[in-house]
């Protein structure tokens, strides 16, 4: 269980937070799957901006599997919800370009979101948003939760309207905040975990989207470092013995982002990436943090959240299939990878996120400690592989997955990649027993899908063209990491 409801005397009194990021907030899925893997169970959790829509499950008393389910099977075009036609035609009456209707009538359905079954549970959870009314981020208890409460935690400023409840008006938290610590403080918290999402790196991009983000961006990362302040004051209040909200020794605070940028949400709704890639990078980059925790937690600066200037990249998915025997039991199995190349300051970097399904399980498993070299070959062509770390049934698996590559233009064309030859043993035995063994296939639509879907982009924020991936590919193919 990754929330507990009873808090004894003995027990850290435990916050997760979870942070905006539109619907790229699968992300948190991924990390909440590692923390419920390493055993950390949570006094209180808090949901802002596209957060609230994990709370709302966990608050639904659904588990963090359950979460992974959702968003894989979700269709990201029901977060897009247009007013009537002809009101476009007078956009200084619009109250935003959309509206919340496709969410409330087919997005919360689909998480299995019920307001009556919040409120009846009443976990400690709670859903921050900006009243507008009062001008002031307030946290919503599940008890007192309203479905408007929800939409309009998610609604920003020209994209979708402020919604009211109870007369007063509410709209999303992101530009007071977008990650509510001092709730969890106030809740008495002594370690605060945050799954944080919202970009902080250096360079300033053009266009009006990339700039809308920027504004975002430095509103909930400036109010970060303000919540910091306040920690560190509440802390030496701590060391002299003053504890206002009850703590028993200082307050840390543990941070998890991405390693680098998350693509913005228009590449999700495009299929350039998906919430399953999201999932398997989340999971991984907390499977790192979790490996080397910081003793008595995060420093807590402005450099927290900052990731490179990340030049040049190119991101694509590989998807392969089949049957293969699972202790004896021949099922379906399937591995999805996604493979990043990215241009760090003139040295090529290659990140690499997994998860296989086992059929006879009906279980997916996100890959951590994942590594990709690639294996000269006199044949002509490369071998590349993949070697991945993976907890299944309470175990450590090592997944070893290869495939052959020849050039951009058979990938252009959808003749590289077809098959993934796998092989799955328990990790760390002198002499392990093979569990899976065998080829899976990726079929022709999805090589084909590969390259036109694939998530290019330059240093400049500008999207990359068909040379642009041929240059990228070749990169990454002939080893220049």
């Amino acid at each position: 269980m990754l929330i507990q409801e009873i808090h004894t005397d003995t027990d850290v009194n435990r916050s997760l937070i979870l942070a905006g990021g539109g619907v790229r907030v699968a992300y948190q899925v991924g990390v909440m799957k590692a923390l419920e893997e390493e055993g950390l169970e949570f006094n209180h959790v808090d949901g802002t901006s596209g957060g609230i829509f994990n709370a709302a499950m966990l608050a639904c008393g659904q588990q963090v599997d359950d979460l992974r389910t959702n968003w894989i099977h979700l269709n990201l075009a029901h977060f897009v919800s247009p007013v009537r036609f002809r009101d476009y035609f007078t956009p200084w009456k619009l109250k935003g370009m959309g509206d919340t209707d496709a969410i409330r009538t087919k997005v919360l359905p689909h998480f299995k979101v019920r307001i009556n079954s919040i409120r009846e549970k009443g976990l400690p959870i709670t859903f921050s948003l900006c009243n507008f009314s009062k001008k002031v981020v307030q946290a919503i208890p599940s008890k007192d939760l309203h479905e408007n409460h929800l939409l309009a935690g998610i609604s920003l400023p020209i994209v979708m309207p402020a919604l009211q409840v109870a007369g007063e008006w509410f709209i999303d938290a992101v530009w007071i905040k977008d990650a509510h610590l001092m709730e969890a403080v106030r809740r008495g918290a002594e370690e605060i975990w945050v799954v944080w999402g919202i970009g902080n790196h250096p360079a300033y991009f053009s266009g009006a989207l990339n700039q809308y983000v920027h504004s975002i961006e430095m509103s909930a990362n400036g109010a970060l470092w303000e919540e910091f302040e306040q920690i560190k004051w509440i802390n030496k209040g701590i060391q002299r013995g003053e504890s206002e909200f009850g703590q028993q020794r200082p307050i840390e605070v543990h941070l998890i982002h991405p390693s680098l940028p998350l693509p913005l949400d228009p590449d999700l709704f495009f299929n350039k990436i998906t919430s399953r890639d999201l999932i398997n990078m989340g999971y991984q980059d907390a499977k790192k943090y979790l490996s080397d925790i910081p003793e008595a937690g995060a420093q807590l600066n402005e450099g927290l959240t900052s990731t490179p200037a990340i030049g040049n990249y190119l991101g694509f998915r590989l998807q392969f299939s089949g049957e293969l025997a699972w202790k004896e039991k021949v099922d379906r199995v399937s591995m999805d990878v996604f493979l990043r190349y990215a241009d760090l300051g003139g040295e090529g970097r290659m990140d690499v996120f997994t998860s296989l399904f086992i059929g006879d399980l009906d279980q997916e498993y996100s890959g951590f400690q994942t590594r990709f070299r690639r294996i000269p070959s006199e044949s002509g062509f490369s071998i590349y592989e993949i070697e991945t770390s993976m907890m299944i049934e309470n175990r450590v698996y090592l997944v070893v997955g290869r495939f052959n590559g020849n050039s951009p233009w058979h990938w252009m064309l959808g003749m590289d990649f077809k098959e993934l030859e796998l092989v799955l043993y328990p990790k760390g035995g002198a002499d392990p027993e093979i569990a899976m063994e065998g080829t899976l296939f990726q079929s022709f639509s999805s090589r084909i899908k590969g390259f036109w879907r694939a998530l290019a982009k330059k240093s400049d924020g500008a999207s990359g063209g068909m040379g642009f991936k041929v240059k990228m590919i070749k990169k990454m193919l002939y080893n220049e990491v």
